[in-house]
């Protein structure tokens, strides 16, 4: 198999992309194919019209990156070509198939409908490749020429950290195939890397294009099974943090991507009875035929009133106070408890003027903003120049340590309830920033 017979494909982020063989079969698969119909960014593009990247292409540039990060990782521990190309294909294999479980509408179908049916798209990865009859095919090839069977790859996909990793081979003294987890799981991914600069450059934002990302993959080493990184290349981790900040600050989380982010979540929720969303999870055959076409596109959901918002990119919603507070502490919780309390205060305060509103009036929105890469990875290994090994917050950059996270807290109007927006915003005001924050609490 070692370096032949491979594909050329065009890349706007990477210039060119090689896809070997056994990499074509996956991606020739229906189930893979359907990533072409899944936007990476499903509401970004009714802010930045050129944010239409599909799933697809961002799997394409997380296989390449990964590939890259396993041959300097891995080059100068593994002597023999066979195996060094073998080690090279595993990784680029998980970076193709990361996203392969995603649903419609990508991580608003997570948070409104898989969470619903207790999954993920991690889960429903894992099971497609487990399952489909098609990938089935090309792992029975990838399993005799690589060793890694589909249950293995399955196992990958869905490992929530180093532990539950499948591959545990020895590859040098202290280096296992337990620390190809880092290399799309780590605090600077193949994952993380692709999408920052995707993202940038079809959104035209720009705060990570010039990302050196290479430079990264030159100056890591796998030490006792973690990812190192020399101490001189600390400044192209510090882009890289402080590039996706200001990339969930002003393109994920801008306030009329998470009004859509509302509208869409609503969207599915109204259309799970119409679709049956459990039974299609339940369905890996049915699954892969889920995409954001065919939700929007089902004759019955286009009926519903948050769909006509999408196609004709209404927003109903208008945002009329707005909050971004550094938190030190997880407060997932206490975020979700305070839309709640402060959803149905504002609620009763329209009801107390005289205003019959109904839930759809207002809605709040309380996205944390990490600032950390990874949830799982609070720290990044450095190897210093006096050789030893310093562990430090992964948030920490040149300019000072970051907090670990940052929440937007955001009230919205409804338009059919626009005359009464001055009521709201000096009720939500006064709460948050006069005399009755303390009682409201």
């Amino acid at each position: 198999m070692r370096d032949k017979e491979y594909v050329i494909i065009k890349d706007p982020i990477h210039g060119y992309i090689k896809a070997y063989k056994h990499e074509k079969c996956i991606i020739d698969s229906p189930a893979f194919q359907r990533l072409r119909r899944l936007k990476q960014l499903p509401a970004s593009h009714f802010i930045y019209p050129s944010a239409l990247h599909s799933r697809f292409a961002h799997s394409l540039g997380v296989m390449h990156v990964a590939g890259e990060f396993a041959d300097h990782l891995y080059g100068s521990l593994v002597k023999d070509p066979d195996e060094k190309f073998r080690i090279h294909a595993i990784a680029r294999l998980i970076g193709l198939l990361h996203d392969i479980g995603h649903g419609p509408f990508s991580h608003t179908f997570e948070d409104h409908i898989l969470v619903k049916y207790h999954t993920n798209h991690e889960i429903l990865g894992s099971k497609i490749i487990k399952e489909d009859p098609d990938l089935s095919s090309c792992f029975d090839v990838i399993e005799k020429e690589l060793g890694v069977t589909a249950e293995d790859m399955g196992k990958m996909i869905e490992a929530p950290s180093p532990e539950t990793w499948p591959l545990t081979s020895q590859i040098s003294d202290g280096v296992t195939e337990r620390s190809l987890y880092y290399i799309i799981k780590g605090p600077y991914s193949a994952d993380i890397i692709d999408y920052l600069l995707r993202d940038s450059y079809f959104t035209g934002a720009k705060y990570g294009i010039g990302l050196d990302w290479q430079r990264l993959a030159h100056n890591s080493k796998i030490i006792d099974d973690k990812i190192v990184l020399e101490y001189k290349a600390k400044d192209v981790l510090d882009h890289l943090l402080i590039a996706r900040f200001f990339m969930f600050k002003t393109v994920y989380f801008h306030k009329t991507s998470r009004a859509f982010d509302k509208i869409t979540g609503k969207l599915l929720e109204k259309a799970d009875p119409v679709l049956n969303f459990k039974e299609v999870i339940e369905d890996i055959e049915k699954y892969i035929q889920l995409d954001d076409e065919s939700i929007l596109g089902h004759p019955e959901v286009r009926k519903i009133e948050e769909a006509k918002y999408i196609l004709n990119r209404v927003v109903p919603y208008k945002l009329i106070y707005e909050s971004l507070q550094p938190i030190e502490k997880n407060l997932d919780a206490f975020l979700k408890f305070s839309k709640r309390v402060v959803e149905h205060a504002v609620l009763d305060q329209l009801k107390t003027a005289g205003i019959d509103a109904d839930e759809e009036a207002v809605f709040v929105d309380t996205p944390r903003l990490p600032t950390n890469p990874m949830f799982e990875e609070t720290e990044v290994r450095l190897l210093m120049p006096n050789g030893k090994i310093e562990v430090k917050p992964v948030r920490e950059t040149a300019v000072g340590l970051m907090p670990r996270e940052i929440a937007f807290f955001r009230i919205y109007i409804h338009k059919k309830y626009a005359n009464y927006e001055n009521i709201v915003r000096s009720y939500v005001t006064s709460v948050f920033e006069g005399k009755e924050l303390r009682s409201f609490y």
